[in-house]
């Protein structure tokens, strides 16, 4: 079996408009909840959420692609252009390039045979919700794009059309676990040697009055609407739930030797991706089910228990959640559970659904290249049934391989597997 690396990464977060900017908030310890700003939140019962801030859509699409396209679809292309030009495949545009300039440097080479696999958990929601609402109180008539726009797989196809992809384009829901199910099957694509290279990961794009009553009717999300910055806080006894965010998280995946042979700024290796069903309950997590995902992905890379020095945890900060997640690590790992560090980027990053595995794992990546732990936020009283070791300051470490952890709505659960890269 081919070997995978991952040579680019680009992502936009309620923290920065890129990955490095993203990083350096993750590890000062900052968050990026929020009151909600995008739509009037009164009424509802969590008014707070992870926004992107400053983002602007038409450094990365033209105006009329703005308009006929939901903001899940405009994070994803963001990420995708940063990923593709930080792994070296289409030269860095200026502000002033075209759009058409950007095709023309990918029309060949690598990119041409690549696949693009992004995940989503709501897809064009935002758009949705905006037309029927103007449908039925201003009389506004249907966009011809609202149905394009808005389904899942339009940010794949979008990226494809941009970058000049001919492999397969693929979107995948899989609700929170859909971005790491898209770099998962992105891995065993370019593993089986149907592919040399892929764009993979995920976006969502949910802050709107239909998610947020949806979730927070369901009980899930937080409701510590006076205190944003410590409302998202896995592991703490005191958690009440998730805090909705948006953004997207896009990797360049690639066969290690052609990575070699081009000389790729290799960030890590993808070793190993497993998944699984806990046939068990639509919003309910089962430990039995998240465990069997970590062990298939363990002995898909085949990298034993003891080996790992890290986790980067699912932990959204709800209460049954995250002590699950707990369970399973202690089924899987058992005693070495107290050694292993543990942290969660949802504590500064909140829930980006669909986006959060793909946003996770490159932090994982970025966190074995640079050999620093980035640390959880608002653990103020351990909970007793999180028995972990949470990383609470930025820590050093020298990570041979690492865990990234997603868990969905329905029971889906996918895992992957970074090491160090050696050759």
């Amino acid at each position: 079996m081919k070997r995978v690396v991952i040579t680019g990464i680009g992502a936009v977060t309620p923290l920065g408009n890129d990955s490095e900017s993203t990083w350096n908030g993750l590890t000062k310890g900052l968050s990026g909840i929020q009151g909600i700003s995008k739509f009037d939140p009164s009424g509802l019962r969590s008014r707070i959420a992870g926004e992107l801030r400053n983002f602007n859509p038409e450094a990365y699409l033209s105006k009329k692609d703005v308009l006929r396209l939901d903001p899940f679809v405009h994070y994803a292309a963001a990420a995708a252009l940063m990923a593709v030009e930080d792994a070296g495949l289409i030269k860095k545009r200026s502000e002033q390039q075209k759009e058409t300039e950007i095709d023309r440097l990918s029309k060949d080479g690598l990119l041409n045979s690549a696949a693009v696999i992004i995940g989503s958990s709501r897809g064009g929601i935002t758009s949705m919700e905006k037309a029927l609402e103007g449908h039925l109180t201003r009389g506004k008539p249907f966009s011809a794009y609202l149905m394009s726009s808005s389904t899942i797989n339009m940010a794949a196809s979008y990226i494809s059309m941009r970058l000049v992809t001919k492999g397969p384009a693929l979107g995948i829901s899989t609700a929170c676990a859909s971005g790491t199910n898209a770099i998962g099957e992105a891995f065993k694509m370019i593993r089986s040697g149907e592919i040399a290279a892929a764009l993979a990961g995920g976006a969502d794009a949910p802050i709107c009055r239909l998610a947020l009553g949806g979730y927070g009717a369901s009980g899930a999300l937080s409701r510590r609407n006076e205190d944003p910055e410590k409302a998202s806080r896995p592991f703490d006894r005191g958690r009440d739930g998730f805090v909705v965010s948006e953004g997207a998280g896009v990797l360049v995946l690639e066969e290690m030797v052609s990575a070699l042979g081009r000389g790729a700024d290799i960030y890590c290796e993808l070793a190993g991706y497993g998944t699984s069903s806990d046939a068990f309950h639509q919003t309910k997590p089962d430990s039995e089910g998240e465990a069997l995902a970590i062990k298939k992905a363990l002995n898909d890379a085949r990298v034993l228990t003891e080996e790992v020095d890290y986790i980067n945890a699912h932990a959204t900060s709800t209460p049954v959640g995250d002590s699950t997640e707990a369970a399973a690590v202690r089924k899987v790992f058992g005693k070495r559970s107290a050694e292993i560090h543990v942290s969660s980027c949802k504590s500064m990053l909140g829930h980006m659904l669909g986006a959060a595995g793909a946003v996770e794992a490159a932090i994982t990546a970025l966190t074995i290249r640079r050999g620093v732990i980035t640390p959880g936020i608002n653990i103020e009283d351990p909970d007793p049934a999180c028995d972990l070791n949470f990383v609470d300051v930025v820590t050093d470490k020298n990570i041979q391989a690492a865990i990234s952890n997603s868990f969905g709505f329905g029971g889906v659960n996918a895992v992957l597997v970074l090491k160090k890269f050696e050759e």
